[in-house]
């Protein structure tokens, strides 16, 4: 290596340098400065090794730090499904932030379309049944959360199918509403290896997907 002396920076001081392996041991990946999409590389590279049940229960927060903040945010979740599979736009859009994600922007600025939830929540469109199990939450901060969950989406054809879900909240203070800000899936189990992601926001859905641009529907599915 050269010596670059005193007076220059290096460039790479400070940044985060990532380097993935999967469950069997085999490089997916590395960079430096930005992080893997964590959805993205659960879906394409660390699949579950366990079937997954429809009958799992919700993490018990009880016992953990700030549990009143983290069952509100639990609480909000299931609303939202509610909601969902309902087709309840009012209730939707009442759980959104009214501002825009930026991962949402990243796929229509890359010349991706978005079905708004008028449509979305059609009774041809929406997950009416979908089951949700293993919920789960991570409080970042006072302003900042991150919940989880599993969902099974009714598949005509299909003995079963299933998705990761991952909602970031945010919420304007310490003693602000919780808000859902994005909302994103993938296909997620032992034997499906994902090809395309499912984002939403305030706005509506839609897709970012490997290949050909196709319809990316709440089922998991490519119509």
């Amino acid at each position: 290596m050269s010596d670059r002396g005193d007076s220059n920076e290096d460039p790479l001081q400070g940044k985060l340098a990532w380097f993935g392996l999967t469950i069997t041991g085999k490089s997916f990946g590395s960079g430096i400065g930005n992080p893997p999409r964590i959805l993205e590389t659960l879906g394409q590279s660390l699949l579950p090794v366990d079937v997954l049940d429809e009958d799992d229960e919700a993490e018990n927060v009880a016992s953990r730090p700030k549990a009143k903040t983290l069952e509100e945010i639990l609480t909000t979740q299931r609303s939202f499904y509610d909601s969902l599979t309902s087709g309840d736009l009012s209730g939707v859009q009442e759980i959104f932030d009214s501002e825009k994600s930026g991962d949402v922007d990243e796929v229509l600025n890359g010349g991706g379309s978005i079905d708004v939830w008028e449509k979305c929540l059609q009774d041809v469109a929406r997950p009416s049944g979908m089951k949700i199990s293993g919920s789960d939450v991570l409080l970042i901060s006072d302003t900042e959360a991150y919940s989880t969950a599993i969902e099974f989406p009714p598949v005509a054809g299909f003995d079963s199918a299933s998705l990761l879900a991952v909602q970031k909240w945010g919420r304007s203070s310490a003693e602000g509403e919780w808000k859902l800000q994005l909302h994103q899936t993938i296909p997620w189990g032992p034997n499906s290896k994902a090809g395309a992601t499912l984002r939403c926001d305030c706005r509506g859905c839609t897709a970012l997907a490997r290949g050909p641009v196709r319809q990316w529907n709440f089922r998991g599915m490519i119509d």
